[in-house]
C-alpha cells in the first residue's frame, strides 16, 4: 500500500521541478525585448547550423517562387477570360459562362471578368446574375459610373421582360430600383406610370405624375396624361388646365388638341341642356347644367351670362353679379362689343331685380341703394324705375334721380293706381292694406307727407301688419316708433280716419279713435 503513495508523490515533486524550471528558461530566455534585425539574423544563424549552406529554405528563395506561380496563375486566368471572350462572340453562352467561372477562380480580382459574365447572364436572359456580377464589378471599383448605368439599364430590360408577361407588380418594382439608381433618367419612371395603369392603381399614377412634374415641367406628354387621369376621376376643371398648359408647351400637339375639342363639345352639350331645363322652368337643372359647360370649357364668357341669368331667376343675385362682373373684366378693352353690352345689361337688370326683391323684403334702404347703382350706370333703361313683373317700382330718392327723368308714360301709371287705391278707400276705409299700397304709390311719386299719412293710417287699422314698420322707418328716418306715433303727422292721420269712418257705414263700429 505505501507504494502507490511514494510513486505519486515522486511524480508531484517532478512536476514542481519543471514548473520551476520553465520559469527560470523564460526568465533566461526573454530578459529583454529583441529588435527584428537580431530576431532575423538568429533566424538565419539557425538555419545554416542545421542546413548549412543550402538555399532550399531561404526567404528570398520562397519570394520569387511565389511571384512566378501568380504569374502563371494570372496568365492561365487570361487564357480563359480571352477564351471565354470569343465564345461569347460566337454565341456559345454556356462555355462563356464556364470559361468567364475559370477566370475568376484564378483571379477574383478583375472587374473585367465580372463585366464579361454579366454580359453572358444578360445574353442568357439570366437578369439576377447580370445584376449581381455588375454590382460585384462596381464594388471593386466604385468610382466607375458606367458599371452603375449598366445595372440600371440592366434592371430596365429586366422589368420590361416582366412588364410583357404580365408580371406588373415584379415589373413595378424593377422599375423603382433602376429609378434609385438614375434618378434623372424619365425613360424609367415613365415606365413606373405605364407599370401602374396596367395594374389599374389609378390613384397612385395620378400621385406619381404630380410629383414628376414637380421636376420635370416642360414635357406636354405628362400634362396629357395627368389631364386625363383628372377626366378619368371627373376632376374636369384640372383636366382642362392641364391641357391648356400641354397646348401652350406645343399647340400643334394632336393629342392636346383632340381633348380640348372634347371638353368643349361636352361644354356645348351641357349648355344645349341647360337651355332645355331652363325652358321646362327646371332652374335649378339649368344651373347643375351650364356648371358643367363652365368646368369643360371655362374661358366661354357667354355661359357666365347665361349662369347669371338662372341665378337671377333663382334670385341669387350675389352670384349672378359675380358672373356678370366676371365677364365685363374679361371684355374691359371691348367695351363696344355685343358681349359686354349684354353683359352691362343683365347686370343692370339684375340690379333692379335685387333692389324690388329688397323691397318686398322691407329692405328699403338696401333696395334703393341698388337701384341708384344701376341707374348711375344706365339712365336711359327706363326699364330701371319698374318691376317687370308689373307691381310698384323701388325709385331712388328725390336729392338722387329728379323725377322729371321718369318717362311720363310710367308717372301716369303710378297716378293711375293712386287713383284706383282711392276710390277703394273710400268704398271700404277699414281695409289696411289699401292704404299701404297707396303709401307706397304716394312714394314712388314723392307724395312725401300723403304717403306718411297712409303709412301711419295703415298701422292704426292694423298694428300687427309688419309690413308696415319698415315702411315708417323709411319714411321717418332716425325717428322712434314712439316719436313718429307722438307726431303731428299721426295726429291728421287719425282725423282723417276718424272722417272717413264717419262717412261710412253706420252699422260698423267706430273703433279706432281710442288707437
Amino acid at each position: 500500500m505505501e507504494e502507490p503513495k511514494e510513486k505519486e508523490k515522486r511524480e508531484e515533486d517532478q512536476c514542481q521541478n519543471l514548473v520551476e524550471d520553465t520559469i527560470m528558461l523564460e526568465a533566461a530566455v526573454f530578459p529583454t525585448a529583441l529588435s527584428e534585425e537580431l530576431l532575423a539574423a538568429a533566424t538565419e544563424k539557425s538555419r545554416q547550423n542545421l542546413f548549412g549552406s543550402s538555399k532550399i529554405f531561404s526567404l528570398d528563395t520562397i519570394e520569387k517562387r511565389n511571384y512566378i506561380m501568380l504569374d502563371i496563375i494570372n496568365d492561365r486566368a487570361k487564357e480563359h477570360y480571352d477564351r471565354g471572350k470569343i465564345l461569347l462572340s460566337r454565341g456559345l453562352l454556356e462555355e462563356a459562362v464556364i470559361s468567364f467561372n475559370k477566370a475568376l477562380t484564378l483571379d477574383p480580382q478583375q472587374k473585367d471578368f465580372y463585366l464579361r459574365r454579366a454580359e453572358a447572364y444578360l445574353m442568357f436572359g439570366d437578369f439576377q446574375s447580370s445584376v449581381l456580377n455588375h454590382r460585384l464589378a462596381s464594388n471593386l471599383d466604385p468610382s466607375d459610373d458606367a458599371v452603375v448605368t449598366q445595372i440600371s439599364h440592366t434592371l430596365y430590360i429586366q422589368g420590361q421582360y416582366l412588364f410583357e408577361v404580365n408580371m406588373y407588380g415584379e415589373a413595378l418594382e424593377i422599375f423603382a430600383l433602376a429609378s434609385e439608381l438614375r434618378p434623372a433618367n424619365q425613360h424609367y419612371r415613365m415606365r413606373s406610370i405605364a407599370t401602374l395603369l396596367a395594374l389599374g392603381r389609378l390613384e397612385d399614377c395620378l400621385q406619381y405624375v404630380t410629383k414628376q412634374l414637380e421636376v420635370v415641367i416642360s414635357n406636354p406628354e405628362l400634362y396629357i396624361l395627368r389631364a386625363r387621369l383628372h377626366d378619368h376621376f371627373s376632376n374636369v376643371v384640372s383636366c382642362y388646365q392641364d391641357v391648356s398648359r400641354a397646348l401652350t408647351m406645343d399647340p400643334s400637339h394632336q393629342e392636346a388638341v383632340s381633348l380640348m375639342q372634347t371638353l368643349v363639345q361636352r361644354a356645348e352639350e351641357a349648355k344645349a341642356g341647360a337651355v332645355n331645363k331652363a325652358l321646362q322652368g327646371n332652374m335649378n337643372g339649368a344651373l347643375h347644367c351650364i356648371n358643367q359647360a363652365i368646368d369643360n370649357n371655362p374661358i366661354e364668357l357667354g355661359y357666365y351670362i347665361f349662369r347669371g341669368t338662372v341665378f337671377r331667376r333663382l334670385k341669387n343675385f350675389n352670384a349672378a353679379i359675380d358672373d356678370y362682373l366676371h365677364v365685363l373684366n374679361k371684355v374691359n378693352n371691348m367695351k363696344q362689343s355685343e358681349t359686354y353690352l349684354e353683359t352691362q345689361r343683365q347686370l343692370l337688370l339684375t340690379y333692379n331685380d335685387f333692389a324690388v326683391h329688397c323691397y318686398h323684403k322691407g329692405f328699403y334702404e338696401e333696395a334703393i341703394l341698388l337701384l341708384n347703382q344701376s341707374i348711375k350706370e344706365e339712365k336711359q333703361e327706363k326699364g330701371l324705375y319698374i318691376n317687370r313683373g308689373g307691381s310698384p317700382a323701388v325709385l331712388p330718392s328725390e336729392t338722387e334721380v329728379p323725377f322729371d327723368g321718369v318717362d311720363d308714360t310710367i308717372v301716369r301709371k303710378y297716378q293711375q293706381a293712386e287713383k284706383r287705391f282711392t276710390t277703394a278707400i273710400e268704398g271700404n276705409p277699414y281695409m289696411s292694406q289699401y292704404y299701404l299700397h297707396r303709401a307706397k304709390t304716394r312714394e314712388v311719386l314723392m307724395q312725401v307727407t300723403g304717403s306718411q299719412e297712409d303709412a301711419v293710417t295703415s298701422l292704426l287699422l292694423d298694428i300687427r301688419n309688419k309690413q308696415i314698420i319698415p315702411l315708417l322707418t323709411h319714411l321717418f328716418p332716425g325717428k322712434s316708433m314712439d316719436e313718429i306715433m307722438a307726431s303731428k303727422v299721426v295726429e291728421c292721420a287719425r282725423s282723417k280716419l276718424n272722417a272717413s269712418l264717419q262717412t261710412a257705414a253706420p252699422l260698423i263700429p267706430r273703433v279706432f279713435q281710442q288707437r
